[in-house]
């Protein structure tokens, strides 16, 4: 199933994370793997559900990071 790029207001909760506001004022790094850290204080399951990670900022969900095509094939 293709993922639509138009989101409802009710799908944006997930944007407003207390975690990625604390990763930005501390000078985290943006990345899936600080944002588990934080979000599991350093303890990240092996497994994640899939439920839960819904609830992650889209640019941390998962299946986000494998749909996402490279920008260009050079980049590959």
């Amino acid at each position: 199933m293709k993922k639509r790029s138009v989101l409802f207001a009710h799908e944006l909760d997930s944007q407003f994370s207390p975690v990625l506001a604390a990763m930005k004022e501390v000078g985290a790094p943006l990345t899936r793997d600080e944002y588990l850290s934080m979000n599991f204080f350093g303890k990240v399951p092996d497994d994640i559900p899939e439920d839960v990670e819904e609830t992650f900022p889209i640019q941390f969900q998962r299946a986000t990071l494998l749909e996402t095509p490279p920008i260009s094939e050079k980049v590959q």
